[in-house]
This record gives structure tokens, C-alpha cells and sequence, in this order.
């Protein structure tokens, strides 16, 4: 029972002889103890109760008021009884069991002074629904560990098996090893730095080289880094497990995706090798899984927010994806927190990603020369121009079409999911956005027969959307590289078994047996390694590399180690510094540069070469190197012309794929001696 009440002004002692509302209009103004004013008041409200009940019928209340579930037994202007009514909930009987009206208390004295009423306030949702774990078939933890396990097994194998023999060593590869180096040694590039890319990346290298022992740990240096590279594949395949898992609920969805993306050949060959992509995909990878996991928890959206910024910052061409993150964060937080987390994600990402633009402002390198603003004195490098060329690179480099060629010829199936994966999940995500075919008549009957529902979340839209993302960047046009399709791999791979989980579940629902949808997801499984393994083959017995480190120890054995040598970036290591293949226990070659800033680094070609191709002694060129050389134009005639005045020295072949790599090493006949601190190579060099 509650009692609210108004003081009134004029109290009076009660009377049993004067109506209910005098006697409780005195007691409540009555100034006397608190604990006999309850009593009165309690003995006043029994009272009221058994004259009220007999007065109507027994086990009716006509006569009297109700409001909002409570019995009003007296009211007046600034006075008021109530009760509450449940007549669905008798209360237990107050009377001791000996039969004597002792009545436990209802009220503490003091609690009669702060009753009043009001409203209950709704707090706004603060959950999110997740994706409930698929037991078609019930599998202990244990067991699923031990799949995870295998699973990661079969990857390292895969991954490291004849990985310093095939690929061949690229150009790429080199020159992030070499920016490692420059890192431990206290600069960013060996050359002056051209942010071409941001050096997050082989920061990360060059810790690792300090981990391992050095640069020579693994045989040359490249080989550290591809060691490297192996563990990054080793994260990335498991965070495509985790991800799968989260989002599907289903263990064999998981296995699946990582089954796609660990053992299809263009993992193989791509992955093995130093590029900045293997290392900002592990990131990318990590920054979805912490959001799918969050469940709107900040701790987790600032961890993805962070390790997107890393994405970033290993290699800037992956901001494409940031709207599709945005919209990730969206989807894993509440409606709640949506408006804070999504500031939080973006101001953190935004925050590590702009130190690559506090670089450039500090060293006076973000506006371009050419704009003469007043603080430029001097011509020098720009972080506007180099993007801006970036994005104007001809195909001369590599075409879509030609990397197309290689996609397909290495991994077909793989492109056709590539394509149908992501187009699927797109189309079903909007779907489930707008819930427009569940309206339709013509998929009333099959909606109802399959028992289809729009989820709770747009996850296959997500994943359409960041897997289309990175195609829009390689049917762009301009310069495309066979290796730019290394961020798709685990996208196309999450996405395939995304989609194929939900055209199975169908099925599944269809025939009304969900173990009929992991039955088929396994035989997939069974499927594709076998496909996977005879499309990856000559991969784990070719040694194209062979021929690049042949041609090392040739020049290691007869090149003067002051000699001006021109090569490929792979090289640079190990015939620049102690220890390398190129130099053994010998003194390094001080003056072996890489064919690119020979040609456009004026303090090569300039200062040291005086733009004169008669003060080069050696070149080192495989036929890429080559093709370069010889197309390119401009600044890079000094190394052409130096070419088509050369003998060949020594020539080393290997197979690689189904054609050759060449690798010869070239002596420059000069026309006068030169004069300068290189002296020509002996007559004993041949």
C-alpha cells in the first residue's frame, strides 16, 4: 500500500467520531512522533479497506476508483489513499500462524516522507544480435582446435616449401629489403626517399632483422624477408578462419576460407614474396576481425581503428577500403554508441595515418616546387607530386590485361569466385537492406518454404563491398601489377565461403537437414586441395632463383670490388653489405647501384657518373632489367648506351614457369680510360 499525501495547514488530533477524511486529513498534518502518526495512519487505512469492501459485494470493487492498477481510497485537493490491485497476485496472509491480528509493518517511518511517483525511463538498446554457432554437426572444442591446427599446418608447408627457390627474386623485393637496411642505419631509403610508399612496412622488416640476428640469417637477404612473409601468411590465414567463424557461425564455412586463400596457387607465389601488400593485408585482416568481435565494445573498434591505420600506413593504396570500414564499425555497434564509436574510429584512423603527411610537413616536402610558394628556396621532393604521379603511371610497367592473363593462367577458378563471390553477397546484402523480395509474390511460397529471414546484420554486403573496392583500383587503367591482386586473396576467399554457406544453408533448409550444408561444405573442401595442388605443382621444384644467385657469386669471384656496378635492387644487399652472398668474407662493392636511380638520381648520375655512360664498368641485368633499359628513354639512355657498348661476360639460365629466366652480367668497353676513382676492371675479369 502507498500513501502520498499534501501537509495540511490547521492539524488536528484524530476522532474516531469524525468522518475517514477528517481523521486522515489531521493525521497526516499532525506534527506529533513519526512512529505514532504511521500507526494512526495504518489503522485509519484498515478501516477504509473494510468499509469500502462492505459496502460492494464480496470479491467486487464497483464503487471504486482505479488508477493505472491502484485502488484510490480517499481523495481530496491535497490528500490522497491508494492501494495497489492485482487480483491475479493475492499476497500471502500477514497473521502469524497462532490467529492474532499482529500486523507486520508495510512502511519504515521515514520511507513515508519520500514516496512519490514517477515514470520508468527506457534505456535505448545496448546489445547486438550475433551470430549463433552452427551445430549441424556437434563438435568439441578440442576437436576444432585440432582442425585449426592442421589447417595452419598445411599452410606453413605449403607456404615455405621450396620458397628461396621459387619465385624468382624481384625487383620489389629488393628494394624494400634495401629501404630495411636504410632503417637500421638510421634513414628511411639508401636513396633519397621519394614517398613512393610509407615506410611502416619496412619498419616492420627491418625489427625483424634485428630479432632474427641479421640481414644474411636465412642465406641472402631476401630470404630473411620472405621468412617473414611466411609468418605474416601463417596470421592472415588464421584471421580468415576467425572472421569466417564469427560471421557465418559455421566451422566448415571457416575451413573453407582458409583451405581458399592458404593453398590456391596465386597465394603461393604472392605470398612468399617481400611486398608491402603480404604486410598491409595481415593488418587489414586483424582490423575486421577486431570490429566483427567488438560487439560495440570501444576497446575493440579503437584496436581496429589502430591496426587499419598500420593497413594504411604499410601501404596507402588500401584507404580505397576505408567507407567499407566505416560501415563495418557501423554494423558492430549499437544505435546507442553508433554516433561516438563511428567519431572514435574515424579521428583514430585519420590520426595515424596523417604522421605519413606530418613527414612531409616537416621536412617542407608536402607542396610541390613548381608552386614557388615563399618558404621554397631550393627544388626538391613532393608529397603531392609523387601521388599524384602514381595515380597518371602508364601501363609501360604492367597492364590489367596482361595481369589478367597471369590470374587466370595461374588460378581460374580462383577468379571466377573472384567475380560470382562478391557479386552474390553484393546483391543479397541488398536484399536483406531493403527486404524488397520477401514482399514479392513470386518468392512468397519459396521464402516461406525455405523459412528465409533478413539477418540482423549486413555482413555479405560488407565483404561485397570491401572485395569490390580493391577490384575498382585494378580495372582502374593506368600501371597494374600481377601482384596487386594479393588483398583480394583472402577477401575473395572469405567471400566464397560466405556465399556458399548461405546457398547451402537453403538447401539445407529446403530438404529440412542442416547436416546436408556441412556435408557439402566439406566435399568443397575435399575438392579444391586436390585442384589446388596439381594447378600448383611446378611451384615446389623450380629454382628460378638459382640463376640470380649464380650470377652473384660470378661477380663476387671476378668483378674488382671498385668497380661503378649497375643492377637490379635485389642484388643490393648483398653485394653492398659485409656478410652478403655477393661478397663472402670479402670487402663489399661501394659502388654497385640500382638501375633506376642510376638513371633519375642526379646525385648518381650527375656527380658521380658526370652524365657520362663511359664511367660504367659492369652490368648486372635480367631480361625485365632489360626491357626497361632499353624502352624506358629519357635519363635512362646513360645505362642503354653503356649496354650497346658492352660485352657479354657470363650468361645464367633457369627454368621459371613456363619460360626462362636470363640473367647476364655485362662489361663496358670503354672508349677512354676513366678518370675517377673507378678503375677499369683487369684484363683477368673475363
Amino acid at each position: 500500500m502507498t500513501v502520498s499525501y499534501t501537509p495540511s495547514q490547521n492539524p488536528q488530533e484524530p476522532d474516531p467520531q469524525r468522518s475517514n477524511a477528517q481523521q486522515s486529513q489531521a493525521i497526516a498534518g499532525q506534527p506529533g512522533e513519526p512512529a505514532e502518526n504511521a500507526q494512526q495512519l495504518s489503522a485509519l487505512i484498515r478501516r477504509k479497506v473494510v468499509t469500502k469492501t462492505q459496502e460492494n459485494s464480496p470479491g467486487k470493487l464497483a464503487g471504486l476508483e482505479i488508477e493505472n492498477g491502484n485502488i484510490i481510497l480517499h481523495r481530496r485537493p491535497n490528500f490522497f489513499l491508494r492501494t495497489t490491485y492485482r487480483p491475479e497476485n493475492k499476497p500471502d496472509s500477514l497473521r502469524k500462524p497462532g490467529g492474532h491480528a499482529a500486523e507486520m509493518p508495510k512502511a519504515m517511518p521515514h520511507q513515508l516522507e519520500g514516496i512519490e511517483v514517477s515514470d520508468t525511463r527506457l534505456m535505448p538498446k545496448v546489445t547486438l544480435p550475433t551470430t549463433q554457432l552452427t551445430r549441424a554437426i556437434p563438435v568439441p572444442a578440442w576437436l576444432e582446435a585440432i582442425f585449426v591446427v592442421l589447417g595452419l599446418a598445411g599452410t606453413f608447408v605449403a607456404h615455405a616449401y621450396n620458397m628461396f627457390n621459387f619465385p624468382r627474386y624481384e625487383l620489389d623485393e629488393g628494394t624494400y629489403m634495401s629501404n630495411a637496411w636504410a632503417i637500421t642505419q638510421g634513414l628511411i631509403s639508401p636513396y633519397p626517399y621519394g614517398y613512393g610508399h610509407p615506410p611502416l612496412a619496412w619498419m616492420q622488416i627491418a625489427v625483424w632483422v634485428k630479432l632474427t640476428g641479421g640481414f644474411f640469417t636465412f642465406g641472402n637477404a631476401l630470404n630473411s624477408g620472405r621468412v617473414l612473409m611466411l609468418l605474416y601468411a601463417l596470421g592472415s590465414a588464421l584471421l580468415v578462419y576467425l572472421i569466417v567463424r564469427r560471421m557465418s557461425g559455421s566451422l566448415s564455412a571457416a575451413l573453407l576460407a582458409l583451405v581458399i586463400f592458404s593453398f590456391s596457387p596465386l597465394s603461393i607465389t604472392y605470398q612468399r614474396q617481400v611486398f608491402l601488400d603480404n604486410v598491409a593485408t595481415f593488418w587489414l585482416l586483424l582490423s575486421i576481425y577486431w570490429l566483427v568481435v567488438s560487439n560495440s565494445r570501444m576497446l575493440y573498434i579503437v584496436l581496429a581503428a589502430i591496426a587499419f591505420g598500420f593497413c594504411a600506413l604499410s601501404k596507402e593504396v588500401y584507404l580505397v577500403c576505408l567507407p567499407a570500414m566505416i560501415y563495418a564499425a557501423w554494423l558492430h555497434t549499437t544505435k546507442f554508441q553508433r554516433k561516438f564509436t563511428l567519431i572514435t574510429f574515424i579521428y583514430a584512423v585519420m590520426a595515424i595515418c596523417s604522421t605519413f603527411l606530418l613527414m612531409a610537413i616537416l621536412k617542407d616536402e608536402l607542396f610541390p616546387y613548381s608552386w614557388h610558394l615563399p618558404w621554397d628556396t631550393h627544388p626538391h621532393l613532393s608529397l603531392l607530386d609523387t601521388l599524384v604521379g602514381q595515380a597518371q603511371l602508364s601501363e609501360v610497367g604492367g597492364s590489367f590485361t596482361a595481369s589478367w592473363e597471369t590470374w587466370l593462367d595461374n588460378d581460374r577458378a580462383f577468379i571466377i569466385f573472384s567475380l560470382a563471390a562478391p557479386l552474390f553477397n553484393l546483391l543479397y546484402g541488398l536484399w536483406n537492406r531493403k527486404y524488397l523480395l520477401l514482399s514479392l509474390p513470386p518468392f512468397s511460397f519459396l521464402n516461406r518454404r525455405l523459412r528465409i529471414a533478413p539477418p540482423v546484420t549486413d555482413r555479405h554486403l560488407l565483404l561485397s563491398l570491401l572485395a569490390i573496392s580493391f577490384w575498382l583500383v585494378l580495372v582502374r587503367g593506368g600501371q597494374v601489377l600481377s601482384f596487386y591482386i594479393i588483398p583480394l586473396i583472402p577477401l575473395v576467399a572469405i567471400n566464397t565461403a560466405m556465399a556458399l554457406n548461405t546457398i547451402l544453408g537453403w538447401l539445407g533448409k529446403l530438404v529440412r537437414f542442416d547436416v546436408v550444408r556441412a556435408l557439402l561444405l566439406v566435399i568443397a573442401i575435399a575438392a579444391i586441395i586436390p585442384y589446388d595442388i596439381k594447378a600448383t605443382g611446378f611451384r615446389f621444384y623450380q629454382h628460378p632463383t638459382s640463376a640470380q644467385e649464380q650470377a652473384m657469386v660470378w661477380v663476387r669471384n671476378h668483378v674488382p670490388h671498385n668497380a661503378f656496378i649497375v643492377i637490379n635492387s635485389y642484388l643490393y644487399l648483398d653485394l653492398r653489405v659485409p656478410g652478403g652472398q655477393g661478397i663472402g668474407d670479402g670487402s663489399p662493392y661501394p659502388h654497385a647501384e640500382v638501375y633506376w636511380n642510376v638513371a633519375y638520381d642526379p646525385e648518381l648520375y650527375k656527380q658521380a657518373l658526370q652524365s657520362n655512360w663511359d664511367r660504367i664498368d659492369y652490368i648486372v641485368a635480367d631480361s625485365e632489367m632489360l626491357h626497361d633499359i632499353q624502352t624506358y628513354g629519357g635519363q635512362m639512355d646513360i645505362i642503354k648506351t653503356a649496354y650497346d657498348h658492352s660485352v657479354q661476360r657470363a650468361e645464367f639460365r633457369a627454368n621459371d614457369h613456363d619460360l626462362q629466366i636470363v640473367v647476364g652480367v655485362y662489361q663496358v668497353i670503354h672508349q677512354f680510360p676513366p678518370q675517377n676513382v673507378y678503375s677499369t676492371p683487369g684484363s683477368g675479369t673475363g
